[in-house]
């Protein structure tokens, strides 16, 4: 058990020397000396951890999210947090709420950046969850293209009814969550109450034309009084940093969902 655990330390720290760069397997294992089998077996759990990446089945790896929030410093989203992080404390602070960056990775939806509001009650959201679960999760996935989605959909299957109960009130499951996302597409936007008096908005925001991430707020149900103007607000937040991306943006690595 030491000894496996030396060598997926050893694969992290040589993944983390060049954090911006991918490493095929074979070059991996070779450059630690590792067995090419027990390599993808290693490679196989941190993937599943979060601690490395693919962007599609065999291909090349890079630090995952997990890796970087270990050390605080979640470096390959970098530049959306920097760029996005200015217009996500506005929006914080003008209804001194919850608000909120994130995208998905590895089939999850992740918080990169959140505001605190100064009250006395403030909503937590989880840092890592179900992309089915949060509002977060599905605006992005409901702008991921037809083929990034289909793999998406055979990877992870049907929510739970505990997830998304409403598609499983009438009719087929399937057919009423793909018509979901294509609602939530066609809205640009996901409002999702959760059951227990907290309601979440959030709106993709896009770069190159691809879905990058999103905004979001979170709020409990008796302080939302102008729903109307939560939305606006939010739908202006996004867009001005999706314009940013493209003046300021270099290079982005979350602008492409994992296949």
């Amino acid at each position: 058990m030491i000894q496996v655990l030396d060598r997926a330390l050893s694969i992290l720290d040589y993944l983390g020397r060049n954090p911006q760069m991918e490493f095929a397997l074979s070059t991996i294992a070779s450059s630690l000396s590792l067995d090419k089998g027990t390599c993808t077996r290693i490679m196989k759990t941190l993937l599943e951890k979060g601690y490395v990446q693919q962007d599609y089945p065999r291909g090349k790896y890079r630090l995952g999210y997990k890796a970087y929030h270990l050390i605080g410093s979640p470096v390959e989203n970098e530049e959306l947090t920097k760029i996005a992080r200015r217009d996500i404390d506005e929006l914080g602070r003008r209804f001194n709420e919850t608000a909120l960056l994130a995208v998905v990775k590895n089939d999850r939806r992740v918080v990169l950046y959140s505001t605190v509001p100064d009250r006395n009650l403030v909503i937590r959201t989880k840092q890592e969850g179900g992309v089915y679960a949060f509002c977060a999760g599905r605006v992005i996935i409901a702008n991921y293209t037809p083929s990034h989605l289909d793999k998406l959909l055979i990877r992870l299957g049907l929510p739970s009814e505990e997830e998304w109960p409403e598609i499983y009130r009438s009719g087929n499951p399937e057919q009423n969550l793909i018509n979901a996302l294509v609602q939530i597409k066609n809205n640009g936007y996901d409002i999702l109450d959760d059951g227990n008096g907290i309601t979440g908005f959030a709106a993709p925001i896009f770069r190159n034309g691809h879905v990058a991430g999103c905004v979001g707020l979170y709020l409990p149900n008796d302080r939302m009084i102008d729903r109307d103007r939560i939305l606006s607000a939010l739908l202006s937040c996004s867009r001005t940093i999706d314009r940013k991306l493209e003046t300021e943006g270099t290079r982005y690595f979350t602008s492409r969902p994992s296949l």
